[in-house]
């Protein structure tokens, strides 16, 4: 742990939060790892060890040999103000890395309140804050999640945003991403080629344009191979699904303090006011079971009309 850390803990709430070191936490060798991911969820790491989508990623991406998540979490006030008066960026619980030595930045978005986290992280990790003012490769800082299919706020921000379940895409742009640094790609080509991969949008291959009111009128990309409508992305199979059956135990007590189990994806009763039934795209349409003993049965809901 570095020095400065270890004076500065004392004087702030709940350093559990900071420490990592946690039972079942992945520790690789960075000498063996083509590919370093720091999975980032923009708010406190109560709130955000709680998330079961970052707990699911998080196994996806460890059981890849040639890939190593680690977590970071956004500091309570206090932790921030010692982190920047001692010079201290934003870090890694694993490893105690530093952000920007990472290959790729990846955002958890769930709600829109944690948007002014997402930039003051980025900052604290002493990153430029537009992606055009990123230049290199890497890191290459993306975001997830269901408040990515209204993507504009942040685009300016980031090099990419995920729509839809990420346990397949984020294999396949990281493995590219591989493959970039291994040939030497630029940015550009690296995002022009992301943006063939079902479920990427890559906010600097579009134009858009407003109406008066501020609303978006029309997005429109740049150039011919550039897909003008992305698709999210929905796991089919939910038998061959991941799930985390060795997860993270916490040094410290969390907002959902126990173990979760995920029996569905969806809502129901087809409400077609849940958010998460758009981004998982099964409202009023078949519920997809994620026990296998259940997947023989089919499981419909009628739509809700209005």
């Amino acid at each position: 742990m570095d020095q400065r850390l270890e004076r500065i803990l004392p004087r702030v709430q709940k350093p559990a939060r900071y420490t990592g070191g946690e039972y079942n936490a992945v520790i690789k060798d960075r000498a063996e790892i083509d590919i370093r991911f720091a999975l980032c969820f923009p708010d406190t790491y109560e709130i955000g060890m709680s998330n079961l989508g970052c707990r699911i990623l998080y196994g996806v991406m460890n059981r890849e040999p040639d890939i190593w998540c680690e977590r970071s979490f956004a500091p309570w006030g206090d932790m921030e103000e010692e982190m920047r008066k001692a010079e201290i960026p934003l870090y890694a619980l694993e490893s105690g890395d530093p952000l920007a030595q990472f290959d790729a930045i990846g955002f958890s978005l769930g709600y829109e309140m944690a948007y002014s986290n997402v930039l003051n992280m980025l900052d604290l990790a002493g990153l430029p804050l537009r992606s055009a003012d990123r230049p290199g490769l890497t890191p290459l800082v993306l975001a997830g999640g269901t408040c990515c299919y209204n993507p504009e706020p942040l685009a300016p921000f980031m090099d990419l945003f995920v729509l839809g379940e990420g346990e397949e895409v984020t294999l396949e742009y990281l493995q590219l991403l591989k493959q970039a640094k291994n040939e030497g790609w630029d940015k550009a080509r690296f995002l022009r080629q992301a943006s063939h991969i079902p479920g990427i949008y890559v906010p600097s291959l579009y134009d858009v344009t407003y109406h008066e009111d501020g609303t978006v009128a029309a997005v429109t990309p740049k150039y011919e191979d550039v897909p003008a409508r992305v698709t999210k992305r929905i796991i089919q199979d939910m038998d061959k699904s991941y799930f985390p059956v060795k997860t993270i135990i916490p040094s410290t007590e969390i907002v959902h303090d126990r173990v979760m189990l995920e029996l569905f994806r969806g809502c129901i009763r087809a409400a077609v006011s849940a958010r998460l039934d758009m981004y998982t795209g099964r409202c009023g349409t078949e519920l997809r079971i994620c026990w296998p003993s259940m997947a023989s049965r089919r499981w419909r809901t009628p739509a809700i009309a209005r």
